[in-house]
């Protein structure tokens, strides 16, 4: 059956195996997972069959991704620890809608301006063969990379970043990712592509006078840093770091914090550091991606401000509520798709962010490509609501339209300093527009001729991944 499920699985809109973003092992798959895959391929089956299509033309339709979502709350509908439940909320999919074609648009399509703040891939440093793009994979193939992002979902804009371990290995290069940028702004005649340069503080000043060299060879819209055992709140490493970025006039820091360390306040992953540097840095902003989140902590609780060593996202929640900053942003790349699977504990992490955080300060992000397709991400958090009985028990706010716009893109926009107005003008008929119109009306018109790329998805594909990357 396991491998009936994987061949389909190919086919679908979202996997509900489990996966990384190569800085984490992944979860053993598990009876839930089984249960997803077995309940969506009866569905697809049945719907299909019943709506008079093939099964390829229903999983391309939008009830095909309803159904998808739908899955989401039948299958993982209660937490893990099976405490609670999201009767009154989670994933809101009505039954028609995986047969009402206008009714599944109403939950997973939208007009939002999509702005993800954090896309991967692993294309090497140009120039570029044919060998580059021999098989349909968007993890090394520019090209594919590009349709799987603008073409294929409802992104418009995005911040292609790098991995851990810039200064040894630079995957994809920073000449890679402006080589991409290039190829966006000529579809697009418009800066729809941004780039983050990677920066290792603790190097030292050569690090340092390599940003300088960075910003010769790519407009740089952020600088991403990861966890080191000296941070950002430190003297010698962290502060001449932000004074160099300071005097480069890009004061927008994106820094790892969560996954991949230990889980409690003091370790080197928790944002404890970054909230510092910005309380003494007003005139950044500082972006805490992936919020905090760590897969060993379970988020099936309301932030405590009593509790002195948090884990998890509340120790983001700490920073923030004890510092008072409002420069302090929670991105949700890895976070959110993690948490589709646990709608409990993704009800409790929008709430505590909403609430102590505000909801002008959460960010988009999917971590795509290594995270699948950012499509089914996009239509799952349209879907989404705070269960009503978290919110009247722990005071979260709702997720109303208005949030849901602010955090898919508004918010993303004004960190960056892109005016959406200006922007949705100017790509309403651009290049990559007409593709995406193309393919929402055909989806064969733009080809897949492979699996969909993945992350690891078992502890032999992280561990490849950790070499990979240096870090192994």
């Amino acid at each position: 059956m396991r491998v009936i499920l994987a061949a389909m699985s190919d086919e679908l809109p979202i996997r509900f195996q489990p996966c990384s973003n190569g800085e984490f092992e992944p979860r053993l798959r598990s009876r839930q997972d089984d249960r997803a895959d077995e309940m969506y391929r009866r569905i697809v089956d049945d719907k299909a069959k019943r709506l008079g299509l093939s099964r390829r033309d229903f999983l391309d339709s939008a009830c095909g991704m309803a159904a998808a979502v739908f899955v989401l709350n039948q299958a993982y509908g209660c937490s893990h620890s099976g405490t609670a439940s999201v009767s009154d909320g989670g994933f809101v999919v009505p039954p028609d809608a995986l047969e009402d074609q206008d009714r599944a648009r109403m939950v997973v399509e939208g007009n939002e301006t999509i702005f993800d703040v954090q896309v991967h891939n692993r294309v090497p440093k140009p120039p570029w063969n044919a060998d580059v793009c021999a098989r349909a994979d968007a993890m090394l193939c520019p090209t594919e990379f590009i349709r799987e992002i603008f073409v294929r979902s409802d992104t418009q804009v995005a911040c292609l970043s790098g991995f851990p371990r810039v200064g040894q290995v630079d995957q994809p290069s920073i000449e890679a990712r402006q080589k991409i940028k290039e190829i966006v702004d000529q579809l697009s005649g418009s800066a729809r592509l941004m780039v983050h340069a990677n920066v290792e503080p603790s190097r030292g000043a050569a690090e340092l006078d390599a940003m300088e060299r960075s910003t010769q060879l790519v407009p740089v819209a952020a600088w991403k840093t990861y966890p080191e055992a000296r941070g950002l709140d430190t003297d010698d490493v962290g502060r001449p770091f932000i004074e160099r970025a300071r005097k480069l006039g890009i004061k927008v820091i994106a820094a790892h914090r969560g996954i991949g360390g230990q889980v409690d306040w003091m370790d080197r992953y928790s944002p404890r550091d970054v909230v510092a540097a910005a309380k003494a840095s007003p005139d950044f902003k500082f972006l805490v991606y992936h919020a905090g989140w760590d897969s060993r902590f379970k988020e099936l609780q309301p932030f405590d401000p009593m509790n002195a060593s948090p884990s998890g996202v509340d120790r983001l929640v700490k920073g923030v509520v004890d510092a008072g900053t409002t420069n302090v942003y929670a991105e949700l790349g890895s976070t959110w798709f993690n948490l589709m699977r646990s709608p409990v504990e993704a009800a409790h992490v929008l709430g505590k962010l909403l609430k102590h955080l505000g909801p002008d300060n959460i960010l988009w992000g999917t971590d795509s490509v290594l995270n699948n397709a950012p499509q089914t991400q996009i239509a799952a958090f349209r879907a989404f609501q705070i269960p009503q009985s978290l919110q009247e028990q722990h005071g979260y706010p709702a997720l109303t339209p208005e949030v849901k716009r602010k955090i898919l893109g508004e918010n993303g926009a004004a960190v960056y300093g892109v005016d959406l107005k200006a922007m949705r003008k100017k790509i309403t008929d651009d290049e990559l527009s007409k593709l995406k119109l193309a393919w929402r009306e055909d989806r064969r018109s733009v080809p897949r001729s492979g699996p969909i790329p993945y992350g690891p998805r078992t502890r032999r594909e992280y561990l490849a991944f950790r070499r990979w990357s240096g870090e192994g």
